[in-house]
């Protein structure tokens, strides 16, 4: 099963609602091509910030693919890490590979006519919850309120709403996750994401701990990213001294960077993201390393279909992962290009049953969304 190709495809879709800050999003997905004409398909997270860098690591990437085995994914995955390791040992050079590997799974699943999850050993979970995932910061309180409605409507277990990443307002904030708590009821759960890693003035733990101080009655299952994802000391120190469980690691690269944040003891919580860790692999690494060390797992959702079902297949196989996020911004580049519909049941997904990682790119799809220059998010 030699590769003849690896090959990018930027496309920019409609997004989001009326208030978020966002209304279009880009995506670059990459798609490996195997000799008989089997196509295996991923997708980077740096195809949202830096699509055109996206572009170009990808059309890098192929000369180090092309003419190999494709069924090889770990040595596959270690040759291309070894020769950008100089340049790239961390970053968006192994967001991109992790990309190509999602792929490869894809391509490897097509092959054998199984779900990933199966050739990952197999799902350990019957069901896992979902929870839904929007609540921007630039939604007004009833705008908030009214997706955080969506979602009980919708049947969702739980509800992840984003604090304004760069204004400290405890007292705001508290009103409008006191909000959400109403619409929610005692029983579904509420998680605040405060979006750190985008703020060039980032809180400090002092000021994490007194908002959540002022978010307590709210009752959340976790406060994410309430820290920049720079110092792990500084998360051990929120650590310590939250009643509230924090959780991050989203935005790590490589399972060995991620191991570290969890030796030092930083998350209650641990996200990591194949489309930003490295791959399927890297992420799985991670959860092992965190398992370890009795953290749990939450997969981190934020991008299109190949993004989600790649955290979905391996949230199945890790005994530690205990929900699912899914992304509730009306993302075209999500449904169009999952192949059938989640099985969902009392807000729990099942096992996905499609082949590979259950997803395609069609030519109808690439057509209707034809990649915008300049169209990166400054946060989406």
């Amino acid at each position: 099963m030699n590769i003849v190709d690896v090959r990018p495809v930027a496309l920019t879709a409609p997004y989001g609602m009326e208030g978020a800050q966002t209304r279009e999003r880009s995506a670059v997905f990459v798609e490996v091509e195997t000799a008989d004409g089997l196509v295996g398909l991923g997708e980077t997270y740096l195809g949202v910030y830096m699509p055109e860098l996206a572009v170009e690591a990808i059309r890098a990437f192929r000369q180090y693919f092309f003419g190999r085995d494709a069924t090889n994914i770990n040595r596959l995955w270690r040759d291309a890490q070894w020769i950008t390791s100089y340049v790239g040992r961390t970053g968006p050079t192994v967001m991109v590979l992790g990309a190509i590997e999602c792929a490869l799974w894809d391509l490897r699943g097509k092959r054998e006519g199984l779900p990933v999850h199966v050739l990952l050993g197999g799902a350990v979970h019957d069901r896992l919850p979902l929870y839904a995932s929007g609540g921007v910061p630039t939604f007004n309180t009833a705008q908030l309120v009214n997706h955080a409605r969506e979602a009980v409507e919708l049947g969702y277990n739980g509800f992840k709403m984003r604090a304004n990443p760069v204004a400290y307002q405890p007292e705001v904030e508290a009103e409008r996750a006191i909000a959400v708590r109403e619409v929610l009821g005692p029983d579904r759960m509420l998680a605040i994401d405060a979006v750190q890693n985008f703020n060039l003035r980032p809180w400090t733990v002092k000021q994490a701990l007194s908002l959540l101080d002022a978010l307590e009655p709210a009752d959340l299952a976790w406060a994410e990213e309430f820290l920049p994802p720079f110092e792990p000391t500084q998360y051990v120190e929120l650590r310590r001294r939250a009643r509230t469980h924090i959780s991050g690691g989203e935005g790590i690269t490589t399972s060995t960077a991620f191991a570290q944040w969890i030796k030092a003891g930083a998350f209650d919580i641990a996200q990591p993201d194949p489309t930003i860790i490295g791959g399927i692999g890297e992420a799985r690494r991670a959860a092992e390393f965190a398992a370890l060390h009795d953290v749990p797992v939450a997969m981190h959702v934020w991008g299109s279909g190949p993004t989600m079902m790649a955290n979905y297949h391996l949230g199945f196989t890790l005994p530690g992962c205990f929900t699912l996020e899914r992304p509730l911004m009306n993302n075209p580049l999500e449904t169009e290009t999952l192949v059938g519909e989640l099985e969902i049941e009392s807000g729990e997904l099942l096992p996905p049953r499609a082949v590979g990682l259950g997803i395609q790119l069609t030519d109808e799809t690439k057509q209707k969304y034809p990649y915008k220059a300049g169209s990166a998010s400054a946060f989406g």
